[in-house]
């Protein structure tokens, strides 16, 4: 007989699809979403919806406060489920309320919630949510961590007794390539369109904002060799308009391709011809398109500041200082000078470049709850 376990998370987003199918399949699941879109990017819930195994629930009841959701429900929830286990999502004011009624009321239920926090997002918790992380993470069976590295920081300067568990931010391989190969038709009209044949490209995909770095991204593109090069930055934000200015005075407006933001099979079919994906962020709890470039097949370059810098080894790509710009040009021009152009139309996939599978980590985390 399967355990019942009861999921409490923000909202669906395309990144934990794959993760909470797996939960269902392998678990009498509940979810309960917060939000009906994740509060930074809107998402096609109704795409989600029909590539989830699972039928959402949503905490409706609450109120909105300095950007924090309050939302009641959760305790009726656990009294009409009764589960073994309860998964909730970093140290929130749900997850705090759940954890507390769990430890005062109902101490058999399994509490672990989730964390994306990186090494450096760590360091810098401070005040209230320290507090709050410290408590909840030294009484809690389990923690959830996006790689070994931050899990061995949190035994090492928050407490040994923490139990950590590891849960990169990845899709299901064979899911997401599937999806991919869906989407050749629509690459090979994109290489068509923007003129990409015998042309060697670089990618970025995100939010236009601050912490991405993309003046510096653009900055050090216009100092490599990149005659043969295009840079596509698939994304929208505050920034688009500034970054635009940039790319003609740094002379490069020629090479340098604006999509827009990208959803489904528009976004997807960019990481199936670009050689080079790069994530230059000075700040990044993880960054779910590292693993989505990867499994394209995508030669990535990481910012040490993000989480997935943890994805990369010596094989799949190289991790650089997104504030020096010599190691990242360095970096780059080697990247470039080591790609072939696309030399014709699309037919089948690059190689998966992830280190590991999806399955491998998933079935690790699920015996271990």
């Amino acid at each position: 007989m399967k355990q019942t376990i009861l999921i409490f998370h923000p909202a669906l987003a395309p990144y934990r699809v794959d993760f909470f199918n797996a939960l269902h399949r392998a678990f009498e699941a509940h979810f309960y979403f917060n939000l009906m879109n994740v509060s930074d990017q809107k998402f096609d819930q109704d795409d989600l919806k029909s590539k989830s195994e699972f039928s959402p629930n949503y905490l409706q009841k609450g109120f909105e406060f300095k950007g924090r959701s309050f939302r009641t429900g959760a305790i009726s929830a656990i009294k009409k489920h009764n589960p073994d286990i309860i998964l909730c999502s970093e140290y929130s004011p749900l997850t705090c309320l759940v954890f507390t009624y769990v430890k005062l009321f109902r101490k058999n239920i399994r509490f672990y919630t989730i964390s994306d926090d990186s090494i450096d997002n760590s360091i810098e918790r401070k005040g209230t949510r320290k507090l709050l992380r410290n408590i909840i993470s030294k009484n809690s069976n389990g923690i959830l961590f996006t790689s070994e590295a931050v899990c061995n920081w949190h035994k090492k300067n928050v407490s040994k007794k923490i139990k950590t568990l590891e849960l990169p931010i990845i899709h299901k391989d064979e899911v997401l390539r599937a999806r991919y190969f869906d989407s050749l038709g629509e690459a090979n009209a994109n290489i068509k369109k923007y003129s990409l044949k015998e042309k060697k490209v670089i990618l970025f995909v995100g939010r236009l904002v601050a912490v991405k770095n993309l003046p510096f991204l653009l900055k050090c593109f216009s100092k490599v060799k990149n005659e043969d090069c295009r840079l596509v930055i698939v994304g929208d934000g505050e920034l688009r308009e500034e970054l635009e200015i940039l790319t003609k005075n740094f002379n490069i407006s020629d090479k340098v391709i604006f999509t827009g933001r990208k959803e489904g099979k528009a976004l997807n079919n960019w990481y199936t011809f670009s050689q080079i994906f790069v994530f230059p962020s000075t700040y990044e709890r993880y960054g779910a398109v590292v693993n989505e470039a990867l499994l394209g097949g995508c030669y990535t370059l990481c910012s040490t500041a993000a989480g997935a810098s943890s994805l990369i080894d010596d094989k799949n790509g190289r991790l650089f200082d997104p504030k020096n710009e010599m190691d990242f040009i360095e970096k780059l021009q080697i990247a470039i000078d080591n790609s072939e152009p696309i030399a014709s139309e699309l037919k089948t996939l690059h190689e998966n470049k992830m280190p590991f599978s999806f399955d491998e980590k998933i079935g690790t985390l699920i015996k271990q709850l």
